[in-house]
């Protein structure tokens, strides 16, 4: 069926033709950068049709999409929720075919419209709301549509009052799960790469996401290689070990702690890892202890992977088992079809239980007349409200004996404040020194904002790693710059090789640190260089008319602003110091429309509203 598929599309073409040529002219374009060996995914359909159609279906295939194209009903026209904390309304609704959002302060004004360019989640259990910049940056919006309650509602994170509105960027990091690999140059999706995306980007998880960059494979098809040949050049994830089979899941399936997302190794990028290679040669997740939440108690809506290595089966089955052993990844299963193929799966190691079923001194034999009587999954592996995202339910992957018969699981609830205590790598390996493993621990806590002396060990274990990593000194460079240590900073920034010291990232640190040292003068040259010299970097013209600004240079500070509210629109800081540039400029009617903007993006920010007061009274 393959072969004859294949023949069929090539039907005009001459056997001369290079296979990079016959690629081209079919529309699969090979990548070359950051997703270097990759096809668009939908080359996969071509010859496998069915697995094609089926996994359209699954969450996976649906995980990032145009917007109204899945998850929506099908009547949805428009949605709106006010926030309980801030009172701020918002509104979902269609026009033109396309989706939009609309955000209004809790007294009705300061309204802000965006469209909707891309939807993140299936659709299966919820769906956050995407907007794109001219410049390509992506920001998550504040609300998501939750099928299980059918209705809008906070964003998972966006409960409370100081939530981060529109402002929130999705990160290379957010979109190196939540999506196929995107069309990149090389190196763009670095870890200090700014996080800017193309117009077009993949639809959903892709084949490759679990079988490996597809190009080569498709050039032995077209070639007609021997079948085994054509197999071998793609990644068949059920032919691996049961520890990297597993690793293709658990990229983006093991999130022991959503608070704490861990670290890339220090010298991969977002999109390096590879179907057959070891996640831990390429991240490291981290583990947290919670003082208002016992391990054994905390669930999570990414907490698959975590809660299964903590089962019974995975732990008896010493790593001989894993996601696939229950889940086939390229169909969807619902309803009575799903409880029919779990239970197979348990059945084929619980070999003794359909005996014990029918046995009415057994737990089992009390449910007989139950209408899910044979349905492992509803005793083994209930569903839970998950603490994070309180709109959503879960099966719980942690396959236990017995199960607390109360309904409390499903409970409605509030949103979980986790109280860390404890900070870890989880299951970090074997060959990771001991500082490199503490330097990336503290690199963890600060990364999202966790202090607690993770500062000092960060540059007390970089300092003891043998040739440490130039990224090492950069990123302990920008942690201490954002502490205004300013002479540590520069000692850092020293460390890096020369060739590094001129990249975009050291200078960008340098300057801040020349005016923390009040190197005003040294620090302007080195931001108009990387804003005239950069295609993005918002925040050297941002930086640069703060010091303008402070400097009385009213000219130079509206100019850099402007362009930092270009490159990046939906900084509500950016609006609020022009319109201040302007004010100082003589400019009352350009400053009040700044100032408006900065209110529209952040109805709430007291520092604006008090300004317009003031210049109202004016």
């Amino acid at each position: 069926m393959m072969r004859g598929l294949v023949l069929l599309l090539l039907s005009g073409l001459t056997c001369s033709v290079q296979a990079e040529d016959v690629l081209s002219r079919l529309g699969w374009q090979e990548r070359e950068g950051a997703a270097r060996g990759y096809l668009q995914d939908d080359t996969c359909g071509h010859c496998h049709q069915r697995i094609a159609q089926t996994f359209a279906e699954v969450g996976m295939g649906r995980a990032f999409s145009r917007p109204l194209q899945v998850g929506l009903p099908k009547d949805f026209e428009q949605a709106a929720f006010t926030h309980p904390r801030t009172g701020q309304r918002y509104r979902m609704y269609r026009k033109d075919e396309a989706l939009w959002f609309e955000q209004r302060g809790r007294d009705g004004d300061h309204v802000l419209t965006l469209r909707v360019d891309w939807a993140i989640g299936s659709g299966h259990r919820a769906q956050s709301f995407v907007h794109r910049t001219e410049a390509g940056e992506l920001y998550q919006l504040p609300v998501t549509w939750y099928a299980e309650s059918q209705r809008l509602a906070a964003s998972p994170g966006y409960e409370s009052a100081d939530h981060p509105g529109v402002e929130r960027r999705i990160t290379q990091g957010c979109m190196s799960c939540h999506n196929a690999y995107p069309d990149l140059p090389a190196d763009a999706d670095a870890a200090l790469a700014p996080d800017v995306f193309p117009e077009l980007l993949p639809q959903g998880i892709g084949c490759q996401r679990c079988h490996g960059p597809g190009a080569a494979h498709v050039r032995k098809v077209l070639a007609g290689a021997p079948l085994a040949e054509i197999r071998s050049s793609i990644v068949q994830p059920g032919k691996l070990d049961w520890p990297t089979r597993n690793d293709v899941c658990f990229q983006c399936h093991l999130l022991p702690a959503v608070e704490v997302i861990g670290p890339r190794r220090i010298d991969r990028d977002w999109y390096d890892f590879r179907p057959g290679q070891r996640l831990r040669d390429d991240a490291l997740p981290v583990d947290v202890s919670d003082a208002s939440m016992p391990d054994d108690d905390r669930f999570q809506i990414n907490h698959h992977a975590w809660r299964m290595l903590q089962s019974p089966c995975y732990v008896g089955s010493k790593g001989e088992m894993g996601c696939t052993s229950c889940h086939d990844p390229h169909v969807r299963r619902v309803g009575a079809e799903a409880s029919g193929w779990y239970r197979e799966r348990c059945l084929a190691c619980h070999e003794d239980l359909p005996r014990a079923h029918g046995d009415a001194s057994t737990t089992h034999g009390d449910r007989a007349n139950s209408a899910d009587e044979r349905d492992c999954i509803a005793c083994h592996m209930p569903k839970r409200r998950t603490q994070d995202v309180v709109e959503a339910t879960m099966t719980d992957h942690r396959v236990v004996r017995h199960i607390d018969a109360s309904d409390t699981r499903l409970a409605p609830r509030a949103p979980h404040v986790p109280e860390l205590t404890d900070i870890r790598l989880f299951d970090p390996p074997a060959e990771l020194g001991s500082d490199e493993a503490k330097a990336y621990r503290a690199l963890a806590a600060l990364d999202h904002g966790i202090g607690g002396g993770a500062l000092d060990a960060l540059a007390r274990h970089v300092a003891r790693i043998d040739d440490a990593h130039p990224s090492w000194w950069l990123r302990l460079a920008r942690h201490q710059a954002g502490a205004a240590r300013w002479d540590d900073a520069a000692a850092a920034l020293a460390k890096l090789p020369k060739s590094e010291q001129t990249s975009p990232d050291a200078r960008f640190i340098a300057a801040l640190v020349a005016a923390g040292q009040g190197h005003r003068g040294e620090a302007r040259a080195l931001l108009a260089d990387l804003a005239r010299t950069q295609a993005f970097l918002p925040e050297a013209s941002y930086n640069l008319g703060l010091l303008a600004l402070r400097d009385g240079d009213t000219a130079t500070a509206i100019r850099a602003l402007t362009e930092a509210t270009r490159l990046r629109p939906l900084s509500a800081a950016s609006w609020l110091r022009l319109a201040m540039a302007q004010h100082q400029a003589h400019q009352p009617e350009a400053a009040r429309t700044s100032l408006t903007r900065a209110l529209e993006i952040r109805p709430d920010w007291v520092e604006a509203k008090r300004l317009e007061a003031a210049w109202r009274e004016d």
